[in-house]
Parts: structure tokens; C-alpha cells; sequence
């Protein structure tokens, strides 16, 4: 009984997050975007999505959000969501790179040969 009740308010909260980020993402949030993105690329209280997930994450990363940079990086690099595309998945991790973004660097080590770019 106690354990139903939790699953319960978990899931009202679930819900409740999922109406406040899509209200952000609209707005034009890159944050809220991003996690939006990531909602539809995982099936995470929306129906599984990777052309929708593709969609706001591409808006996000437009904003200089480094994370959303990164992540659209990946989704190029894995072809989740749009045709994979290794040369834009270099870019956007380049521009995730400059900002520091650590995973964004070894993505881009891993990709580009040693003086190569």
C-alpha cells in the first residue's frame, strides 16, 4: 500500500515536470529543451520519438548550450534521429570542445586523427 502511493506521487511528479519543460522548451529554454530531447529520444513519459528528440535538441545546441551541442553531436555521430553524419557530429562537438565540454573533447580525439584538425 505505502510502496503504490509512492509510485503514484513519483508519477504525478513525473508528469508534472513533463508539462513545466515542455512550457520552457517553447519558450525557448535550450535547458528545458535539451531535457525534452532527451525525454523523447528515451521514451521518458512520451511516446519514444527520435525525430522529435532530434528536433529540440538541434534547437538547443542553435542556442550555445554546450551539453546540447555534445548531445546532437552523438545523436550525428549514432544516426539516432537524422541520417548519420560524422562531419557534423565533429562539428558540434568542436563547438561543445571550446567550451570545455570533456566529453565533447575525447569524441572529438577519438574522431579526428592527431593533426588532422
Amino acid at each position: 500500500m505505502v510502496d503504490e502511493f509512492y509510485e503514484e506521487k513519483a508519477f504525478l511528479r513525473w508528469k508534472e515536470s513533463l508539462v513545466a519543460i515542455q512550457t520552457d522548451a517553447r519558450l525557448g529554454i535550450a535547458r528545458a529543451q535539451r531535457l525534452l530531447a532527451m525525454r523523447y529520444l528515451r521514451g521518458r513519459g512520451v511516446p519514444k520519438d527520435e525525430a522529435n528528440g532530434f528536433y529540440w535538441m538541434q534547437l538547443a545546441a542553435q542556442q550555445d548550450f554546450a551539453l546540447a551541442q555534445r548531445s546532437l553531436g552523438e545523436l550525428y555521430e549514432n544516426g539516432s534521429g537524422i541520417e548519420a553524419d560524422i562531419a557534423l557530429a565533429t562539428r558540434w562537438y568542436r563547438l561543445a570542445a571550446q567550451q570545455g565540454d570533456p566529453i565533447a573533447i575525447k569524441h572529438l580525439r577519438r574522431l579526428v586523427p592527431p593533426g588532422a584538425g
